[in-house]
């Protein structure tokens, strides 16, 4: 009904990311994203589907009787009909073969944004964060939100903690058992080949313009002196990020306590989030849809 495919022409965007991308990642998905990387092959591109549409695994709907629907058009939504969109695991701004795209979750959500007969929103959050990038088009979205978002989520971490922050009017735990909140933060990762090719017998030469005294400053200060240069890439790239990042977060909960590494990385699981005013509550799919029904009400009022 609301397909929207990634093509092979895409995924050269993945390699974009990789080489230029920073990362809103908890330490567990920092090394999953690891292993992921590798497993990027040539052999691994031929194997691949040519087209992939995720549509119905991230879009569903669900009736007035909190019953799914399984409609084939438009004219077969009901009126008062919650729509559910799960943002599940690591994510990029662009969808590929590999790996969701906030472009996929964007597509579904203004395609729902815009049914007359969905009265709210229910994202289904799962996910160990992703790239910086993905986080923009959010908070795009959020400027022309015109339904009410509840967030239900299991773990919500770094990129997976600002999506629901920049979107939700409301957010509760699934579980208090695996659910997770926080690791508000920013990291720069990346391998240094050098050795090896120095091993190799690969010389490396690199020569600037006179008038490109701060073309890639911060790898040539690494280069030089490690800890000045990893100070400057905070400076300039980490810190600003960091900061916006606590920003969308206090602004989204302003009774938010800041116990220590509520805003600098830890993570929280479901009693303490609550506690501290990160989520609002526990609640499973079917309480979620009834809070979301009521704040359409509300959303109709004003």
């Amino acid at each position: 009904m609301n397909k929207f495919s990634i093509v092979p022409e895409a995924n050269y965007t993945i390699l974009n990311e990789i080489l230029t991308g920073k990362w809103l990642l908890s330490h567990s998905g920092l090394l999953q994203m690891g292993h992921f990387f590798k497993s990027l092959s040539e052999e691994a591109l031929k194997s691949a589907a040519k087209e992939v549409d995720r549509s119905a695994q991230i879009l569903s709907f669900f009736n007035e009787d909190n019953e799914r629907i399984h409609p084939r058009d438009i004219s077969e939504i009901p009126e008062g009909s919650v729509a559910v969109i799960n943002i599940i695991g690591p994510m990029m701004k662009y969808g590929n073969w590999w790996m969701l795209g906030a472009n996929e979750i964007i597509w579904q959500l203004d395609f729902v944004n815009n049914l007359q007969n969905v009265a709210a929103i229910i994202i289904n959050v799962d996910g160990p964060g992703g790239a910086v990038s993905a986080i923009s088009p959010f908070i795009d979205f959020a400027t022309r939100k015109r339904k009410p978002i509840v967030a239900v989520c299991d773990a919500s971490l770094s990129l997976h903690r600002w999506i629901p922050d920049a979107i939700a009017d409301y957010q509760v735990a699934e579980n208090n058992i695996s659910a997770r909140f926080g690791s508000v933060g920013v990291v720069s990762s990346w391998m240094d080949a050098t050795k090896y090719y120095e091993e190799m017998g690969v010389d490396t030469h690199e020569v600037y313009s006179d008038l490109s005294e701060h073309k890639n400053e911060i790898p040539k200060a690494i280069k030089e002196d490690p800890e000045k240069g990893y100070q400057l890439l905070r400076d300039m790239h980490l810190n600003p990020m960091a900061q916006k990042f606590q920003a969308a977060v206090r602004k989204a909960h302003p009774n938010l306590i800041e116990e220590e590494g509520v805003l600098t990385g830890r993570t929280f699981g479901t009693e303490d989030a609550i506690r501290l005013n990160m989520i609002n509550q526990k609640a499973n799919m079917k309480d979620a849809m009834q809070i979301a029904k009521a704040l359409a009400e509300a959303y109709s009022i004003n």
